[in-house]
């Protein structure tokens, strides 16, 4: 392969890395999370970092304790950040492939937290204290 010809390779290479990063640029700057409680006392909206950006009380939400209030509203945020880690990854993958880069990404995203695990039961009474999220 002649310089010119190996140049010439290099710069269309180089020409796709600048586009692929611009591509996800734009992607990554519309990543953002939603989750909502359960019974929709409360309901999370984070941007890409997963810094809470928006947060909705209802009239609901006056109801609960103010402990599980606060549990409930960190419960909805942490939700709504794994929605978006969820997002920040597949992009992620598209535009870095399987490496130790998007691995060294997944290794620091929000942990899935399974709330039965740490209780006996889910039954109706039970909610007020131990209250789940869902991902909108």
């Amino acid at each position: 392969m002649s310089a010119e010809q190996w140049l010439a390779d290099y710069q269309r290479e180089l020409a796709g890395a600048v586009d692929g990063a611009v591509r996800a640029s734009a992607r990554l700057r519309q990543v953002g999370g939603h989750a909502i409680a359960p019974r929709g006392e409360v309901e999370a909206w984070v941007g890409v970092s997963g810094a809470l950006e928006r947060l909705r009380l209802t009239a609901h939400a006056r109801a609960l304790e103010p402990d599980v209030l606060a549990g409930l509203i960190v419960a909805t945020a942490k939700a709504a950040q794994r929605s978006a880690a969820g997002q920040l990854t597949g992009i992620m993958t598209d535009f870095v492939g399987p490496s130790a880069a998007l691995d060294l990404v997944k290794a620091h995203l929000p942990a899935e937290v399974d709330d039965r695990a740490h209780r006996p039961g889910a039954d109706e009474d039970d909610y007020f204290e131990n209250p789940g999220v869902r991902r909108g």
